[in-house]
């Protein structure tokens, strides 16, 4: 029966072809007060969905389970500017994370931020989720733009982006973070060990 599956899968064309039912998971998550984190993160959850073969959960921070970061072949985390640093929630959610066995090892990561003011913090905060995850062994990337090298970020609260949502222009470099991301997921056979 496999032998059939497979003479199907290649005499369609397909390039993605699976025989296990689970789709490979990109786990996006974030911590958000004022809605412009949530917004950048649905954005980034469009940009993985609109690449075919995976699956993509969006949850904040406080629903996210151990279980969750395991099973998920890409974690992207998302956080507010707090004082040019990652929101408190959002490092003790970092810290949180299994180390035992580095069970995070070789899973794709990537981060996004938002903040009230240009050059109020984004940077260091995309910065400072990717350390964490570099702590534990992940493959991070940046997004589709040279202009997002560090992740999808979004300015919010400064002319001329302070009208109340989040700009297209940041909307759009969200979409090509989870775009690039759910791609590189497919792009690896399997998780490497």
């Amino acid at each position: 029966m496999k032998e059939i599956a497979l003479l199907l899968c290649f005499g369609m064309g397909t390039i993605f072809c699976s025989f296990s039912q689970e789709l490979p998971e990109v786990l996006i998550t974030y911590y958000s007060k004022s809605g412009s984190t949530k917004t950048l993160a649905e954005s980034i959850a469009d940009g993985a969905k609109s690449v075919q073969g995976v699956k993509v959960t969006l949850l904040p921070i406080d629903q996210v389970t151990s279980q969750d970061l395991i099973k998920a072949r890409a974690i992207i985390v998302g956080s507010p500017v707090y004082n040019a640093n990652i929101a408190p929630p959002v490092q003790e959610f970092l810290n949180s994370w299994p180390f035992e066995g580095r069970p995070l090892k070789n899973k794709v990561g990537a981060s996004f931020s938002t903040g009230g003011g240009i050059s109020i913090g984004e940077e260091l905060v995309m910065l400072n989720i990717l350390h964490s995850m570099l702590i534990h062994g992940m493959i991070v990337i940046g997004g589709e733009e040279t202009e997002a090298a560090f992740g999808a970020s979004a300015v919010t609260g400064e002319a001329p982006f302070d009208a109340g949502i989040v700009d297209h222009v940041f909307l759009k470099k969200g979409f090509g973070l989870g775009s690039r991301v759910a791609k590189m997921v497919l792009a690896f056979p399997g998780e490497v060990k």
